[in-house]
Order: structure tokens, then sequence, then C-alpha cells
């Protein structure tokens, strides 16, 4: 499963250490339910798994951790303690605000190529709606970090893209095509909701942008609430 340490491309772009993937990576499985809440991870194992020493997996599992993720016992390893569907609507509300104000500042200083590069992100995700899903998926992650992190880069603000990215790392943003995934319906209202925001900035109206993004980051994280609150209903 080594792969997993490159899916997430737009840690990949930042430069981000094999630490900062593996935090990445194990978010994705216990939040999409593939690790239970209540596992036990090893260090050994994990360093194993991914083809890498223990130091970036101690690393990792120190950042999950201090996030309140997992709980280090020693000589027993970290037993998981995953983010509650509570937790998750939460840090919706906080980003969603926040890339709401990254759109409304995009309205005033948006460039022409943050505009062709916004405005074509979808293209070639849009081409992909009746193909593979391993295709979808893989055309709808690169949509995504282009789509946002051309917001804001056109938005100007070091410290919001901080602040945003440690929210990101806390829960990937990327995880909700896992809950979209073979259901056109919710794929097509993703994709309406991604191209509203971004006319509504080209339009440079600030309220609008402000608004239909706050929605957009709230729903991911209430469909990604959901599932963990069912697979916590459905755990043994």
């Amino acid at each position: 499963m080594a792969d997993d340490l490159v899916l997430d491309e737009e840690l990949a772009a930042q430069g981000a250490s094999l630490s900062d993937q593996l935090v990445a990576v194990l978010q994705r499985r216990v939040i999409s339910g593939e690790i239970p809440v209540g596992a036990w991870l090893r260090h050994g194992a994990l360093a194993e798994e991914f083809g890498v020493s223990r130091t970036p997996v101690r690393e990792a599992l120190r950042i999950l951790a201090v996030q309140g993720f997992l709980t280090i016992s020693p000589n027993r390893g970290a037993q998981v303690n995953g983010l509650s569907g509570h937790d998750i609507r939460e840090i919706g509300q906080v980003r969603g605000e926040l890339e709401g104000l990254a759109a409304a500042l995009a309205c005033d200083r948006i460039n022409d190529d943050q505009t062709r590069r916004m405005t074509r992100s979808w293209d070639a995700f849009r081409e992909s709606l009746d193909g593979r899903q391993d295709v979808q998926a893989e055309r709808w992650i690169r949509a995504n970090d282009e789509f946002h992190s051309v917001i804001l880069e056109a938005a100007g603000n070091h410290h919001l893209t901080l602040t945003i990215r440690e929210l990101r790392r806390r829960l990937p943003h990327n995880l909700s095509f896992a809950i979209y995934a073979g259901n056109s319906r919710l794929i097509e209202k993703n994709l309406a909701e991604h191209e509203a925001i971004a006319t509504a900035i080209l339009k440079q109206e600030r309220e609008l942008a402000h608004r239909l993004m706050s929605e957009h980051i709230r729903n991911s994280n209430e469909a990604i609430a959901h599932r963990v609150d069912r697979n916590a209903t459905q755990a043994p």
C-alpha cells in the first residue's frame, strides 16, 4: 500500500514530509472505517506496510496523538480514537467560514491565469463522469485540489492559507469523494456547487461567493460526519 503515500497530490506538491503523508493516509483510513476506532497501530507493522523506516511512522503517530486522533501507550503502540461526527461538523463550521473568506477575497484579486485554472479545473472531471470509478476519483481529487488551491492563491492572504492547511491536516479535504463515489446525484451536486462558486467569484459577488463556499465545505463535512456516525453505530 505504499502508493497511498502519493495519493494526496496537494501534500506532494507542497513537498510534504513522509510523516505528514502518513498522517493523511491514516486519517483517511480511520474516517472511512477501514481502520476501526479502538484498533491498535504498531510501529513495526506500519513501517513494513509502507516500506519506510520507523522514524516517519513514529513522527506521524506523534502528530496524530497531538491532534487527539489516537492515544500512544508505551510498549503497546497507538490506539485509535478517531474523530466523532461532532468533531467533523465543528471543523466544517470553522473551515467553511475561512474558505468562504478566501472566496470573497478572490472576487477582487483573481487574475487571468488563476481564472483560467479555476474554470478549467473541472473540465477533465466532467469528461470522466461516465468512466470508471478509479478514473473519476483520480480526476476529482486533482480538480478539487486545483480549484481550492487557486482560490486560496487568489485570496492572497498567507496566514489564511496556513490556517486552512492546518485544518485540512486535521481532516483531509479529499476524503468526501469516497462518500460520493457510485452516487451520480451527489457527484453532480458537488460539481454544481463548485461551478456556482466559480461563477460568483468571476461576477465579483463577494457575499454570495462567501456563502456558497461556506455551504459547500459544510455539506462535504456533513457527508463525512454522517458516514462516521453510521460506522460508529455499526461497530461491534
